[in-house]
């Protein structure tokens, strides 16, 4: 019955209803509940006795005519002072009778929401914190919070890096959303928190899987709509708000914000692997498949624990799908690099077969000029270069190493601190261990530093020179 919370009423006047627990309403209202039970029903039950009410409201107990305690200070009006959601009353062994009356008042004046069932749980069992009967699960919901906020971190610094790409940042926010979102979820057993705090957590929760439900969509469309993307994302989203506004609890609310955007997805990638027929696509389809019909065979449990096991498990597979084509992608641009990298030094020799450059030398007094492509190596002498001819002859130029270094073309490599090659000439890397040398075309060995063999090597690779271990 709906009344002014003065005293317990006698629960015989003309307003009094008998009603189910479920159809009890204090949102917005003040209401006495009558209920009774015979002491037979708790001897079962392990000492000490206590009292659960897991309710959206403020309330004021009593047994027998004996007031066991308050949650809050309910209220006719907004004077109300809010109540904890989740309350525990103890129980004397001495106010325990054959036949028992157990009154209770409830309110509910600073909700945000309406909410069709604001009583969750009135009943007895021994007197403890009552956070030990919310989420069970709460140890594996942490190690999933851990894998999302590690998640989220390694795509943020991925996003941020000169690799970083728009599925990162998909990838870093999906992780914060559900971490978030199952943070939310787990609040409950975790904070004692007032009934207002319930009904933001409950926006919050639908929000994020609204949000995670869209990236999900917006990923898939990127990768597989490409041009239409922004169609498939729209179209997704408007459907999943209008799940969400028609859907008759939260809970169901929850499970739409994924689910929906879960469909359109699976319908799209089913749409495009019928044109391109890959393999990948196939994968990816049967996995959300999967996904989907496992959210609908436990979707009376879907927004507990198993909903984030779901969503590791399917995040799990998506980061393991990009890592692979992130693979792919980095052994294209190593071999497009290669590629180039043959194509600039057939040019820089073309360049130099068809305008030779010339280098500045003084011999005996005299100034010459030497083609450079007479160049087999060079030699660091103290304050000047050994140029090392074709021919074998010698010439000297005035300055160092380094200072030739720039001047020289790109067919010269640095193999040691003190000698340029000229790639044109090499025939073969040979050696092994610490003892590596380049044998030229006139048959003198030239040394190569054990620190420079990798890009030597390398080197001689990209311009097609053999070589033998």
């Amino acid at each position: 019955m709906s009344v002014s919370p003065t005293a317990p009423p006698r629960f015989d006047e003309a307003h009094c209803y008998e009603a189910k627990l479920s159809e009890v309403d204090p949102q917005n209202s003040a209401v006495w509940v009558l209920l009774t039970f015979e002491r037979v029903k708790l001897e079962t039950l392990p000492a000490p006795i206590g009292l659960y009410l897991f309710a959206k409201a403020s309330s004021e107990v009593f047994l027998n005519g004996v007031k066991l305690g308050s949650n809050g200070v309910p209220a006719a009006d907004r004077t109300e002072r809010m109540g904890k959601m989740d309350t525990v009353f103890y129980v004397p062994e001495s106010l325990i009778e054959q036949n028992n009356k157990l009154v209770l008042l409830l309110s509910s004046q600073h909700s945000a929401l309406t909410l069709a069932y604001p009583i969750h749980y009135i009943g007895f069992g021994q007197f403890g914190d009552p956070k030990q009967y919310i989420q069970t699960f709460s140890a594996l919901a942490l190690i999933l919070i851990g894998a999302f906020i590690l998640g989220a971190l390694y795509f943020i610094s991925l996003s941020v890096g000169q690799q970083g790409n728009t599925a990162s940042k998909i990838f870093a926010a999906l992780c914060l959303l559900a971490a978030v979102q199952l943070g939310a979820e787990m609040s409950r057993g975790l904070v004692n928190y007032t009934y207002l705090w319930h009904d933001i957590r409950l926006i919050i929760v639908t929000l994020c899987s609204f949000l995670f439900g869209v990236l999900l969509l917006a990923y898939s469309s990127i990768k597989v709509a490409q041009h239409q993307a922004l169609h498939w994302i729209y179209i997704g989203a408007i459907l999943t708000l209008v799940a969400i506004f028609f859907a008759p609890g939260f809970d169901t609310k929850t499970t739409a914000g994924i689910f929906v955007p879960l469909l359109v997805s699976l319908f799209q990638l089913g749409y495009f692997w019928r044109r391109a027929k890959t393999n990948q696509l196939a994968t990816w389809f049967i996995v959300q498949l999967l996904v989907a019909v496992t959210i609908l065979c436990v979707a009376s449990s879907f927004h507990e624990i198993i909903h984030f096991v779901i969503i590791a498990v399917l995040l799990g597979y998506l980061f393991t799908r990009q890592a692979r084509e992130y693979q792919v992608q980095q052994s294209k641009l190593s071999q497009d690099q290669a590629h180039i990298a043959k194509l600039e030094f057939k040019l820089a020799q073309n360049t130099q077969t068809q305008c030779p450059a010339k280098l500045e030398v003084s011999v005996a007094g005299k100034t010459e000029y030497i083609v450079l492509t007479d160049i087999a190596f060079c030699k660091a002498a103290g304050d000047y270069v050994e140029l090392h001819m074709m021919d074998k002859s010698q010439k000297l130029f005035s300055g160092s190493l380094k200072q030739l270094e720039l001047t020289l073309p790109s067919i010269f490599v640095k193999t040691h601190r003190s000698y340029l090659i000229n790639l044109n000439e090499v025939v073969s890397l040979e050696g092994g261990g610490s003892q590596h040398q380049l044998k030229l075309t006139n048959g003198i060995s030239v040394p190569v530093s054990r620190r420079l063999v990798p890009s030597v090597r390398a080197t001689l690779n990209s311009s097609a020179v053999s070589y033998t271990n």
